[in-house]
């Protein structure tokens, strides 16, 4: 048996969740986990805000990863993909993806397929900025179905339109090098998160199944997978961490 396997099943997605503690020893906890070249990036930021935040997911992470694996934090070697996506070698067979927001990190990891995961902060710029950055990024189809919505539903709406496009995006890995406006998914936020068209890779609409995420008030967060077949999710907080031993 792997060690992904002895803690996490084949058909599984879990999905932690953690709000990013504000007292500092909990903070200086996970940055004593990170690697050198995270540390230099966490340092970078000009913010205080944004250099927990970074840590906290980061170290996080390695937590999570180091779970599974069976091996410590600071073991975890990560590799970068062509657009940044971090993953780990092959031979593990583990997948994951991490996304912060706000005061919130989401990080989804199984054994079964690829995954992208975003979480983002609900904003509500006027009615109109919010369009038009629509027009700028969303599919012709999208947009049309976002400016037909009742202006008290639109805010939201463009955020569970937003992640699920997100999430999308880092399942393969691209970044923006995948423009949004070239696939479409559902915007309704009422409605079940779905890939409607991809007319760059149609087989997408088969193996990728998308699924919206509890969030906190405020939050939208949605989860892509890469698999054909349907994947039992399970979506723990970092207060459950780590989970007891199969």
């Amino acid at each position: 048996m792997t060690a992904t396997a002895s803690h996490l099943p084949q058909d599984e997605v879990h999905v932690w969740t953690l709000a990013v503690p504000g007292d500092p020893d909990t903070l200086a906890t996970f940055r004593a986990l990170l690697a050198g070249d995270e540390l230099a990036r966490a340092d970078r930021f000009v913010f205080a805000r944004d250099r927990h935040n970074f840590s906290a997911a980061r170290g996080a992470l390695r937590m999570v990863l180091g779970f599974y694996l069976g091996i410590t934090p600071q073991a975890v070697v990560l590799h970068y993909g062509r657009h940044g996506k971090p993953n780990l070698a092959k031979e593990f067979g583990l997948r994951f993806n991490l996304s912060h927001a706000g005061s919130w990190v989401y990080l989804a990891v199984t054994s079964a397929c690829e995954v992208g995961i975003d979480v983002e902060r609900l904003r509500a710029p006027g009615r109109h900025s919010r369009l038009d950055l629509a027009r700028r990024f969303f599919s012709v189809d999208e947009v049309a179905h976002l400016a037909a919505l009742d202006e008290a539903r639109q805010v939201e709406a463009f955020f569970a339109c937003w992640t699920r496009k997100e999430a999308y995006i880092k399942l393969h890995g691209r970044g923006l090098t995948l423009p949004l406006a070239q696939f479409a998914v559902s915007v309704d936020p009422d409605q079940p998160a779905r890939l409607e068209a991809t007319p760059w890779l149609p087989g997408d609409l088969q193996r990728t199944r998308l699924y919206d995420l509890t969030a906190a008030p405020g939050y939208r967060a949605c989860l892509a997978t890469g698999s054909t077949r349907a994947l039992t999710l399970q979506q723990r907080p970092w207060s459950a961490f780590p989970p007891p031993a199969n």
